[in-house]
This record gives structure tokens, C-alpha cells and sequence, in this order.
């Protein structure tokens, strides 16, 4: 049996003992001062270091101009409009996918991407997306070959064979022929490989001709022959020409050759339907088709070049007046089909289809790009925008 006096000697020596929970709580103040003690002693170096508080300043600029490069890109450059929601409440019911650039009277009524660019990646269509324009292009093949012959290097009353000594029926064909469909040619087929120009002209050659001109027969190759002469007398490559005598003094800044495709921002993918089936279909080189459907472009590019020519900025009033005479009964001028009261140019890739018009006036520009190859009739999206328009 324990004394009085000695049980309160072991109660007072157990109390003095730390327990486990004691032990933890010790452990977690003493982490706590040593972090404290460390992060003033690392902030007073870091406030101490000249060169720490240069490169965190230079990081910190960087940043913020990195934000504001890309707030003033997105606000002027994808910036969507859309002043007439009839047109964009019709866009959407009719499924349509690509891009709309609408402009009344100098106004941006329509400045606006529908669907999906990229349905796998699900990147929707902007004002900038990139598109294949087909035989919309002929349009600039064709101001290409009206501005060479204000230079004096060509006439379009020549006969081809000025340019091209072996052309068949070169001395009977002209340029303005092959401008307006009326050549008589047979014309290239296109293959799947690389071509090169040379080769392409040496085959459309073999080819030879299946009637004398002046009948209306619509063929890719008329606009590759005059691509290769653009280049013959220009002393640059075709490609070459088209940028420094159309693209630039047009501004068109997002408009380029096949090889640049994927290097734009925002290319669109192609698709046509198949059912209710949206698939990618094959595209061959574009070489294949060397002036006749190797560019792209947005279409506010499209709008650009339109408003260029309605301006004057790219050639006289007396080449404006020659585009857009028709050259047979097809209505077809030079590069743009002419209606009484618009001027309009089509064109159909593996995925893609494009409408371009503008009215003879000039006050109206309607220009439709689709990723979507068979969805819709752009003829009649065309005429019921129009519409539209004329009821405001």
C-alpha cells in the first residue's frame, strides 16, 4: 500500500511527462517558426537582389504584353458583326457551316462564322477562318491578266500563240478566249500526283482541241494557261505576281497559295455529307490545279479584293468594263458571271463551296464561304439574302 505522500510524487512526475498528442504539437510549432524565419530571410534576398527584381519586372511586362497583343487581335480582328439577326436567324435554320461577310452601303451588316471549322477538334468558323475558293479565283487570274495588258506586256486580242508557240489552234484562240470559256480546248485531267507547270501546259497541249472557239465550254485549263502566262510575261512566278499585285494592294493579309494552307490560323476542314453524315473527302495536289483552284483565302480577303476592283485600286475603269462584259450566252465575262443586277463568281473544292457577288452598284457585297461541299444551294442562300437586305 502506497503512503499519501508518495502517491503524489508519481501523480506530480506523471503530469510533467509530455504525452503523444504534446509531442505532434511541439513537432508542428517548431516547423512553423523555422518556415517563417526562412521565407523573411528568402524575401529579404529576393528584395535585395537587383538582378531577381529585374527579371521578375521583364517577366511580368512580357505578360502583360502578350495580353494585350492578343485582346487587340481579338477584338479587331475576330471581332464578329451582326446587325441583321434575320440573316444570321436564316444561316443557322439552314445549316449552314462556314463564314458570312456582308456589307450595305459601306456598313458591316454580317462579319460572322456558322458551325464548325474543325468538327473533331470542335474549333468553330470565325470571320478569319481560311477556305479553298476553287474557281472563285479566276477572278484574280483574270484581274491579273487585265492589269499585264494596261503594262503593255500582253493584249487579250492576241492570239495565243504570241505567248505560247506550240499552243494548238494557237493562232485562232486568243486570250479573251480562254478568259470567257470560249477556246475550244480539251483540257487537263486532273491526276492525283505533283505536277509542274510546264508539265501541266505540255499535257493540256497534247490534249489539243475538240472545236474552234467561240462557243461556250467551261474548263479549268483556260485559267491555267493563263496563270503560266501571267508568269511568261511578268518576269515573276505566278504566285509571285498574285501577291504583289493583288493580295497586297488589296490588303487581303490572310490570302495565300496551297503550301500555306495549314500555316494560317484558322484553317477550315472540309466536309461533305453523306446522309446525315459529315465525312472529309480526298483532295488531290493542287497542282493539279496550278490557276484554277490552288488559293485560299477569308472572306473578308474576298470582300477586300471585291471592294478593291469596285475602288479601282487594282486596275482602270476601262479593264472593269471589259471584266464584266459577258462573252457568250453563258453571261460569263472574265472570271465572274454577270447578272442584271450583280456580278458573281462560284467555286466547288472537295469540301468547300463559294459565292461571291456584289451588286452593280457597288453598295452591296455578299460573300458566302461554306466547309460544307453539298448542304445548301448557295445560289439560293445568295438571292434569299439579297432579299433579305432589300426588306430593311
Amino acid at each position: 500500500m502506497t503512503s499519501p505522500t508518495r502517491r503524489r510524487t508519481v501523480a506530480k512526475r506523471r503530469r510533467r511527462k509530455p504525452s503523444q498528442r504534446g509531442k505532434l504539437v511541439l513537432v508542428f510549432l517548431s516547423a512553423m517558426i523555422c518556415f517563417t524565419m526562412w521565407n523573411v530571410l528568402h524575401r529579404n534576398s529576393e528584395e535585395n537582389n537587383p538582378f531577381q527584381k529585374t527579371a521578375v519586372a521583364l517577366e511580368n511586362s512580357q505578360n502583360k504584353e502578350v495580353k494585350r497583343k492578343t485582346a487587340k487581335i481579338s477584338e479587331k480582328q475576330i471581332k464578329t458583326v451582326d446587325r441583321n439577326h434575320k440573316i444570321s436567324s436564316y444561316l443557322n435554320g439552314i445549316g449552314f457551316s462556314g463564314t458570312a461577310m456582308i456589307v450595305r452601303n459601306g456598313e458591316i451588316v454580317t462579319n460572322k462564322g456558322f458551325g464548325y471549322a474543325d468538327r473533331k477538334q470542335k474549333i468553330r468558323n470565325n470571320p478569319l477562318t481560311s477556305f479553298y475558293v476553287g474557281s472563285s479565283q479566276k477572278a484574280l487570274i483574270a484581274t491579273a491578266i487585265l492589269q499585264l495588258e494596261e503594262k503593255g506586256k500582253l493584249q487579250t486580242s492576241a492570239p495565243v500563240s504570241t505567248y505560247l508557240p506550240h499552243f494548238p489552234n494557237g493562232q485562232t484562240i486568243t486570250l479573251k478566249n480562254l478568259l470567257t470559256h470560249t477556246s475550244g480546248i480539251n483540257g487537263h485531267i486532273e491526276g492525283n500526283g505533283v505536277i509542274t507547270p510546264d508539265e501541266l501546259i505540255k499535257d493540256i497541249e497534247r490534249q489539243g482541241i475538240n472545236r474552234q472557239p467561240g462557243v461556250w465550254s467551261y474548263k479549268d485549263s483556260n485559267y491555267s494557261v493563263l496563270a503560266y502566262i501571267v508568269a511568261e510575261v511578268s518576269g515573276e512566278s505566278y504566285e509571285q505576281y498574285i501577291t504583289n499585285h493583288i493580295f497586297k494592294p488589296a490588303g487581303m493579309t490572310h490570302a495565300g497559295f496551297y503550301k500555306t494552307y495549314e500555316k494560317e490560323p484558322y484553317p477550315a476542314v472540309g466536309y461533305k455529307l453523306k446522309g446525315s453524315k459529315a465525312v472529309t473527302p480526298y483532295m488531290p495536289d493542287l497542282s493539279q490545279l496550278y490557276g484554277a483552284g490552288d488559293i485560299y483565302m477569308s472572306a473578308i480577303d474576298m470582300y477586300k479584293f471585291d471592294q478593291a476592283l469596285i475602288d479601282g485600286k487594282l486596275y482602270s475603269q476601262k479593264s472593269y468594263k471589259k471584266m464584266f462584259t459577258p462573252g457568250s450566252s453563258s453571261t460569263y465575262g472574265m472570271g465572274f458571271y454577270v447578272a442584271p443586277g450583280s456580278y458573281s463568281n462560284h467555286g466547288v473544292m472537295p469540301g468547300f463551296n463559294i459565292l461571291n457577288s456584289f451588286s452593280k452598284s457597288g453598295q452591296t457585297i455578299v460573300v458566302l464561304f461554306s466547309n460544307i461541299q453539298n448542304n445548301t444551294k448557295l445560289g439560293q442562300v445568295n438571292n434569299k439574302v439579297y432579299q433579305l437586305l432589300n426588306q430593311e
